[in-house]
């Protein structure tokens, strides 16, 4: 499944979170939806704001989890979001329900009837609100440094932030991965404790050229041969399985030239 950007500034998060609880929050005051309307205007603003205030906890109690999956994990995807989103209506919906028994609403509906009559209807109102913030949020993050990549390591220490520009290609070496990349225009190398197959995600804009390597396409020069590319200040073999498979793309970036060597 393709990669998502996500934004994982948790300042970012909080001001969703504020939003969503504050929309809520007016929503159920001036709208005064189904058994609200039974209550005066200055009654629903007092005993109405924890209503926003679960949901301000339940989404950044989740941002946390998220954070901490992400760097786990080094990726994000359409169902790890769909997951959170799932996870975010069911806390929301808990801590509503108990909200609404205690003795402040003594609300009379059966966890059902409040679910599908009271908290769906509310929530469907929210969902496009919360969806379009947090891509937003991600479209934001990605403008403004669409060209950075973090590569992380299994250990807390092992992290390289690096402009794409800059990354030449990533090689295996037994269970660790070897970072080629520039540095005020001289070739460095770094260590990171990850296989080359848990790293790719991470960058999918790499092309794998063999089982040891995965190239950075801006940095593709020419062919030496048949068997070799030449980068930047280095070359690299590919096989021939990805050989074919690279050069059977309609567009692909390593595609010889007519005055290149035949292949």
């Amino acid at each position: 499944m393709r990669n998502l950007n996500l934004n994982t500034s948790f300042k970012h998060h909080i001001i969703v979170a504020v939003v969503i609880a504050i929309w809520l929050y007016l929503f159920l005051v001036l709208i005064a939806p189904f058994d609200t309307s039974d209550l005066s205007f200055p009654i629903r603003l007092q005993i109405l704001p924890p209503y926003g205030f679960i949901a301000f906890v339940g989404y950044t109690v989740l941002v946390l989890v998220q954070n901490w999956f992400f760097k786990k994990k080094n990726h994000w995807n359409l169902t790890y979001e769909i997951i959170f989103i799932l996870l975010f209506n069911v806390i929301v919906l808990l801590g509503s329900f108990a909200y609404y028994k205690t003795d402040i609403i003594n609300g009379n509906y059966s966890f059902t009837k409040f679910t599908f009559q009271v908290y769906y209807p509310i929530f469907f109102i929210i969902l496009p609100i919360l969806l379009f913030l947090r891509w937003w949020l991600n479209k934001k993050a990605t403008l403004e440094n669409p060209s950075k990549v973090v590569l992380r390591g299994a250990n807390k220490l092992d992290v390289l932030n690096i402009h794409l520009k800059d990354l030449v290609c990533i090689s295996s070496a037994d269970n660790y991965v070897e970072v080629s990349y520039l540095e005020n225009g001289a070739l460095r190398k770094k260590l990171l404790r990850i296989t080359l197959k848990e790293i790719q995600p991470q960058e999918p804009s790499l092309i794998k050229v063999h089982r040891s390597h995965l190239i950075n396409p801006l940095h593709f020069i020419a062919w030496k041969n048949s068997n070799i590319l030449l980068l930047t200040q280095m070359e690299v073999p590919i096989s021939k399985t990805n050989k074919k498979e690279i050069l059977a793309l309609e567009n692909s970036p390593l595609k010889p030239s007519t005055s290149s060597q035949t292949l």
